[in-house]
């Protein structure tokens, strides 16, 4: 920490893994032009705060940009709202999904004056002396970078305020290309906040000695691998009289929570009864328009019975609504291992597969079963 004396107090917003013009291609093709749309809107209601709240420093540890889907619209947007926060420092860590070269945005000279970019891979440092503070940080230079940019490295001066932002892999497995790093470097290096991304799940603030480190997360949710609401962190750095003390919170922003749950239906019989318990499930869990949710089905049925398919979000009141089958044709079998006809014959050369306990067997042979009994009995099988 600093031997200096003097009051200082810079507020500093941690936001990463925006993806700007992602796809959202989960959703199909009209809900997820909804989504970029609801995106660039949670990005200005985020810059409208940063105005609103006089926040000083904006971090964005990597991935701003979706970059094979980035339109020239949406970098027309970011600069204009760059530009409107005039009183904010802005620096930015590229990723692997927005990666430094071949991105226009990063290269064309077009960012305002207050937004800064690394631009290498190695570490490198941006000094915003009104704060006594250094950001340290690095850019991916393609979707890959096997070298960790901390190892053997410390902070150059530890009287002022130092950060780490960056996207990278902490705890990385051996072999990781998404910028390894490790706590050890970490303690070493001696920073006294790491504002981390590439993770789209938030992670709670974690106490390394004398520093702090967090994923902030997605700023939006863009799929159902990453739960809950996204958002953002808030980083208030007191220094005062050559001691400082770093005050945190996690923010959120996100329009959109993506859910799946599972309900076991064992020995259900009709669309019905289905529906009925995933209707008592949304209205127990609260889940309304804000909400995406996916319902696995599981348990054992019996193998002519087919799931509904017509199922829509806005029978639930919900955004969006996909229903899974992960049901197995079980229930009510015990006939078919005695049956000498073919469809017995075909039962008990699939039972192995369809009791594995690797789940994609499963469901492979839960398909290859009800098609092959429905071929045999000549009945329509809806798919």
């Amino acid at each position: 920490m600093s031997e200096e004396t003097g009051k200082i107090r810079v507020k500093i917003l941690h936001c990463g893994d925006i993806h700007l013009d992602c796809p959202f291609t989960v959703l199909g093709a009209e809900k997820g032009g909804e989504r970029r749309r609801e995106l660039r809107n949670s990005f200005m209601r985020l810059m409208q705060y940063v105005r609103d709240r006089g926040i000083n420093v904006v971090l964005i540890s990597g991935d701003l940009f979706d970059r094979e889907y980035a339109t020239n619209t949406t970098a027309e947007l970011l600069i204009r709202e760059f530009r409107n926060c005039p009183d904010t420092q802005f620096v930015i860590s590229p990723g692997a999904s927005d990666y430094y070269d071949n991105n226009p945005i990063y290269t064309s000279g077009r960012l305002p004056s207050n937004c800064y970019v690394f631009s290498g891979s190695e570490l490198t440092r941006h000094d915003i002396n009104e704060y006594n503070l250094t950001v340290y940080g690095w850019a991916f230079r393609s979707p890959e970078m096997a070298a960790s940019p901390l190892y053997e490295r410390r902070v150059d001066d530890i009287s002022r305020i130092n950060i780490v932002c960056g996207s990278a892999d902490l705890g990385a497995e051996i072999g990781s290309t998404a910028c390894p790093i490790s706590e050890a470097d970490m303690k070493k290096f001696g920073a006294d906040y790491y504002a981390l991304g590439s993770r789209h799940a938030a992670t709670e603030f974690v106490k390394l000695g004398d520093s702090i480190y967090s994923y902030c997360g997605a700023l939006e949710c863009t799929g159902f691998s990453e739960p809950g609401l996204g958002g953002a962190n808030l980083i208030v750095a007191n220094y005062d009289d050559g001691a400082l003390s770093i005050d945190v919170k996690q923010m959120t922003y996100g329009h959109l929570r993506f859910v799946t749950e599972r309900i076991d239906i064992t020995g259900v019989d009709s669309a019905s009864e289905i529906v009925n318990r995933v209707s008592r499930l949304i209205s127990e869990r609260k889940y309304g328009v804000e909400t995406a949710l996916r319902v696995e089905l599981i348990g054992d049925i019996d193998p002519r019975f087919q799931i509904p398919r017509n199922l829509e979000s806005d029978s639930f009141g919900l955004y969006f609504f996909e229903l899974c089958d992960k049901t197995m044709p079980l229930y009510g079998t015990e006939h078919f291992r005695r049956d000498m006809s073919i469809a017995g014959e075909v039962f008990r050369d699939m039972l192995p597969m369809l009791e594995s306990e690797n789940e994609d067997d499963r469901l492979a042979a839960a398909r290859a079963f009800r098609a092959a009994l429905a071929a045999l009995e000549n009945r329509a099988l809806d798919n």
